[in-house]
């Protein structure tokens, strides 16, 4: 009686540890993302620039994006935070590092430094580069919205100041995957960092301060 008690108790602990084993394996493992530089090369049409250093400042975004984990939009007024869905670096810091190398990219006779740098580095502008919306929206459509200011080496005043509203759509009506969605968001940023590279292009020789345009 007692043997028969003792196995018992010996498989349901086998029992037990087969069922945690199984649990544990159905565990969602947490998957990371990185955005990246999809910036291609000018042609010749390119507009000419002066060539010099370009200062990217640190990015501003909304509180709600200063996390590791990806967010998107529910609902308007609702937000998605997936625990298993994370950035493989701050989100700020990532967005400045591929705005930063798709201009390496798009002004090959630029330089590119990002915050903090020398303090005598003669720099021929500051990008400053606040998002106000960046991500995937209810609709499946991936956005990035927001304000770019080029800004002289030392002053304050803008020489160039312009608000960006750009949009990815879905793609062939299927759901939202994160890969789509991240890799939207890397097309959205080359497509900002162009506007922000033709409007360095268009920038006087001197650094004399002008009137935001």
């Amino acid at each position: 009686m007692r043997r028969s008690h003792l196995s018992l108790v010996a498989a349901l602990a086998l029992s037990g540890a087969f069922h945690a084993c199984v649990s544990l394996k159905r565990t969602p493992e947490a998957r990371f993302f990185a955005l990246r530089s999809t910036a291609e090369p000018p042609g010749t049409a390119a507009p000419a620039s002066d060539p010099g250093l370009i200062g990217i400042l640190p990015v501003l975004l909304p509180a709600y994006l200063e996390r590791p984990q990806v967010v998107t939009w529910a609902a308007p007024g609702e937000v998605r935070i997936d625990e298993f869905l994370r950035w493989a670096e701050p989100l700020d810091l990532a967005v400045g590092r591929v705005v930063g190398e798709n201009l390496g990219t798009l002004l090959p006779s630029h330089r590119i430094l990002r915050a903090p740098w020398s303090g005598s580095a003669p720099l021929r502008c500051r990008v400053r580069l606040v998002l106000t919306r960046f991500g995937l929206q209810p609709g499946g459509e991936v956005q990035l919205a927001g304000r770019f200011v080029l800004l002289p080496s030392r002053r304050e005043r803008p020489l160039v100041s312009r608000p960006v509203e750009l949009r990815r759509g879905p793609r062939g009506g299927a759901a939202p995957d994160p890969n789509t969605s991240v890799e939207a968001m890397s097309e959205l940023l080359a497509e900002l960092s162009r506007e922000i590279a033709t409007a360095v292009a268009e920038l006087p020789s001197s650094e004399a301060e002008e009137a935001p345009r």
